[in-house]
């Protein structure tokens, strides 16, 4: 009968507008900002805008990216927290595992934001080099990914499974690597859908990405972690991880391997879920069939589907366990 909080990514679009009326609105999420700034140096105008022509550096844009969703859903945890709502466990995708196993005991909040200001996030690229991408693919539920992708079409990687839409029609997944390939395949895809993201130019959750990783553990290595204290799981296998080795091998790996969800969900249901709230906008609403159900909290508008989702499906909170 548990409450799982869940922490999406940066992947997709990031719509900042619900977080800033968080934010106007409530002073426990203006002092997360507040220390967000002081640990990272970048003030809340930029962590609350979407500022996506600010830096033609795609190194820059992505780490603040990360900073301002870290600082979102981490002050949505804290704006929840102050009415009594805690997870009974949590989990992530890509930078939502940063989050949650921060939120889960494993490292201090100010390691965290340091960690997002100190590792790379899109590492060096060879300007003359292939152009790189992602592209989102809708297809039939019985059609195997494996025809898409490494190692039998080259230079496209399967990045991200968000399994069956709730439908049950269709099964979404994301796909990075080289630009050209990407496109290729989408102009040859007959069953099914294959777009190309125009503004995405970098190969996430790919082995192009080996620098990434490699950094992420550099830094890593510099920073204390303890052991969970919340049932923490892991978005690339069915696991709950338990100590602070674990969750330092899951940040490297998560930047060149899969990111599963349903790998995620499946394992908060084996914790006896009955509801999950999506804290941030880090997730589309709608596009996934999770094994309970779920409430988006984007904005404070958000809130009455929280508490009415909690009464609905017999969620008993536990009390707080970290902060």
């Amino acid at each position: 009968m548990s409450l799982a909080f869940i922490f999406g990514t940066n992947l997709l679009n990031y719509d900042p507008r619900g977080v800033a009326e968080f934010h106007a609105a409530n002073p426990v999420m203006q002092r997360v900002y507040e220390r967000v700034g002081e640990w990272t140096g970048l003030d809340e105008d930029l962590l609350l805008r979407r500022r996506e022509d600010d830096d033609p550096d795609p190194e820059a844009r992505s780490r603040h990216g990360s900073v301002a969703l870290a600082a979102a859903m981490v002050g949505i945890h804290d704006v929840l927290g102050e009415q009594g709502i805690h997870p009974g466990a949590v989990g992530g995708l890509s930078l939502g595992s940063m989050v949650s196993s921060c939120l889960a005991g494993v490292l201090p909040r100010q390691a965290l934001f340091e960690l997002l200001m100190r590792m790379d996030h899109v590492g060096p690229q060879d300007p003359d080099g292939r152009a790189e991408g992602v592209a989102v693919a809708f297809l039939p539920v019985d059609q195997e990914e494996e025809l898409l992708v490494e190692p039998k079409r080259d230079g496209v990687w399967l990045a991200g499974d968000f399994g069956t839409h709730p439908t049950g029609t269709f099964r979404i997944l994301l796909l990075s690597g080289y630009r050209e390939a990407l496109e290729q395949l989408a102009a040859e895809t007959t069953v099914g859908s294959v777009q190309v993201q125009e503004a995405n130019t970098v190969a996430v959750h790919t082995p192009l990405r080996a620098p990434v990783r490699d950094s992420i553990a550099r830094v890593t290595a510099g920073v204390a972690l303890a052991d969970p204290v919340l049932p923490l799981c892991s978005c690339l296998e069915p696991r709950t991880l338990t100590t602070a080795a674990e969750v330092a091998d899951m940040f490297s790996r998560n930047a060149v391997e899969t990111i599963r969800i349903d790998a995620m969900s499946g394992e908060m249901r084996r914790h006896k879920t009955r509801l999950g709230l999506v804290l941030g906008p880090s997730l589309p609403r709608g596009w996934i069939d999770f094994p309970f159900p779920v409430v988006h909290v984007e904005s404070p508008a958000d809130l009455p589907g929280v508490m009415a989702g909690i009464f609905e499906h017999g969620v008993v909170l536990p009390p707080r366990r970290v902060r």
